[in-house]
Parts: structure tokens; sequence; C-alpha cells
């Protein structure tokens, strides 16, 4: 079971797809197993709380490099810099319920220096609901069968909803960052 846990924390720093679906597969395959819930749900949150930590970690050293020192000082991270300090809790806080985003903020957050304290608080209490919600979900969904049926309609059907899910997307991104879009061609 801990070679199984090591196994999964590093597919989810070194395979650059979505870690929900890599949490999802871990689930499913412990609920197989016949692992009780409840250690399903405090292994998965470790490993989401480690790799969380990793993706804050290895960026705030990268911070020290001379290289990385001289990248800062551009007034555009400066400013993100500010924002992140001000709305950095929010941040990281929902980042954790939006596939996309997720690592990036970690990142960031690693990288322009977010106080570690508060960092560690929302990412313990962050992951421990991610890890509770996908526990939960998938246990009463495999339960049912759902989550089989699910798979495999979206092994047949998936990529039809892939290209209007982008091109409604990029509509609302485009909808609700109107404003800076117009200005932006506006100055240019």
């Amino acid at each position: 079971m801990v070679l199984e846990w090591v196994r999964f924390i590093s597919r989810i720093i070194f395979i650059p797809i979505s870690d929900d679906l890599l949490v999802i597969r871990q689930i499913s395959n412990w609920l197989q197993q016949g692992q009780v819930p409840f250690a399903i749900f405090l292994l998965v949150w470790s490993a989401c709380f480690v790799c969380f930590n990793l993706f804050y970690g290895i960026p705030r050293l990268f911070r020290e490099l001379p290289f990385f020192q001289k990248l800062l000082t551009n007034k555009h991270l400066a400013k993100a810099e500010a924002i992140l300090k001000e709305k950095g809790t929010i941040a990281i806080a929902t980042s954790f319920f939006l596939p996309g985003v997720r690592r990036p903020i970690h990142y960031m957050a690693g990288l322009l220096a977010y106080p570690f304290r508060p960092y560690i608080i929302v990412t313990f209490a962050g992951t421990g609901i991610y890890a509770l919600l996908w526990t939960i979900l998938i246990n009463r969904l495999g339960a049912y069968g759902l989550l089989n049926r699910f798979s495999s309609w979206w092994a047949t059907h998936g990529g039809i909803l892939i290209l209007p899910g982008i091109v409604v997307i990029c509509g609302i991104l485009c909808w609700v960052f109107r404003d800076a879009i117009r200005n932006w061609f506006i100055r240019s």
C-alpha cells in the first residue's frame, strides 16, 4: 500500500494530465481492492498535500537563483505579486476545485514568495476537502456502477464534446474579459 501511495504521488507530480483523473483512477483502484473509504481518504489527502507543497516549494527555491531574481523585477510580476498577497488565500483555496489552474496557482505562489504559513493552512484544508469530496463521490458512483458506465460513454462520445466545449469556454472568457480585450485593441 505504501509503494502504491508513492507511485500515486509520483504520477501526480510527473504526469501532466489532470490531477482529477489521476485521483479518480487511484480511488477506483483502491476501492476495487477492497480498501476502507476512510483509509483511501487519508491516503489521497496526504498525497495531494505532499504534491501541492512540492508544487509550491520547488519554485520557491528557484526564486533564489540570480536568473529568476532578474526576471522577478519585471513590473508585471511585481503587480502579480501584489495581487497574490492581497487575494492569494482565496485563489489558492478555489484552485483545488478549478481544473487547469490548480498547478499554475501553486507554482506562482511559490515563485512569488506567498507566505508559507497561510499557504500551508489553506493547502491543508483545501486538499482535505478535495480528497473527501472525490472519495465520497467515487465511492457512491462506484456503488451504483455509474462510474463504469460514464467512462465507457466518455470513451466513445467524449471527443464529440471537446470542440464545442472549447468554443463555449472561449466564448465565456471573451465575454467576461470583453472590456480588457477592447482596451487592449484600442491601445495597440
